[in-house]
């Protein structure tokens, strides 16, 4: 299975760490970078054979990245988005669209997961559309809230109000099936045609299925166990806390 990891964005939250180094290549407080991690817990699942990584700021040290990991029993691809500068993750997705066939993952480039939601995710999924989500006691304004009806996921965005979310995206997703792939892609393909969605986030194509008729389907986790993200300066301590635990 592929999994296409979004990685153009520049990071800006953590300046000046991210001045002149994609977040992606900070050290970990091991002398591994969130790469690195996020390559072994892939490689560690068992499930990902293929890894689509979007790359903008600084695409070349990424690239020198993975030419000196050498796949490690993994491939790796790397696709530019020339426009990272000007838009958000749904166009750094939309330049992946030609990797969407049968069943693939999509996640933010600065989320790291445990190699067990990988593989749970993919072992017990039937064919259809998924999203990751996680539930905690209450919810800021800068989560990617997700509200359910009748065990559907009905929306996803920031903006959605804290007191009516039910759970956060936590930034992984699954589509399985030939059928859900081309739906997903079309999704894909007709939000990017219009130009108020260039600086959406990619999730919005969950949204576009939804109204269309589309089932999106939930899949918790445990986020405290198993998922961190890389934002804020403050997340730092976060995932390393989690790299010692898996």
């Amino acid at each position: 299975m592929k999994l296409i990891l979004l990685a153009a964005g520049k990071g800006e939250r953590l300046l000046p760490l991210t001045k002149e180094r994609s977040k992606l290549l900070l050290d970990m407080g091991n002398g591994k970078t969130l790469l690195d991690e996020q390559f072994e817990n892939i490689k560690r699942s068992g499930v990902i054979d293929e890894v689509i990584l979007v790359v903008g700021f600084m695409a070349e040290q990424i690239e020198e990245k993975v030419r000196a990991y050498g796949g490690n029993g993994i491939k790796v691809k790397t696709i530019f988005n020339p426009f990272y500068e000007l838009s958000n993750n749904l166009v750094s997705l939309w330049f992946a669209r030609g990797e969407m066939e049968g069943g693939f993952m999509v996640s933010n480039g600065d989320n790291l997961f445990n190699s067990s939601v990988y593989r749970s995710l993919a072992e017990s999924a039937a064919d259809g559309v998924y999203i990751t989500i996680s539930r905690k006691d209450r919810y800021d304004f800068d989560d990617m809230k997700v509200t359910l009806e009748d065990g559907k996921v009905a929306r996803i965005g920031k903006d959605i109000d804290g007191g009516a979310a039910h759970a956060e995206s936590v930034g992984l997703s699954l589509v399985s099936g030939a059928r859900y792939a081309a739906l997903f892609a079309d999704s894909l393909e007709g939000l990017v045609k219009r130009k108020e969605n260039m600086n959406k986030f990619w999730l919005e194509v969950f949204n576009f299925m939804r109204q269309n008729g589309a089932d999106i389907r939930p899949y918790e986790i445990d986020g405290e166990r198993n998922w961190r993200e890389l934002d804020y300066h403050l997340d730092i301590e976060q995932v390393k806390r989690l790299i010692k635990m898996i």
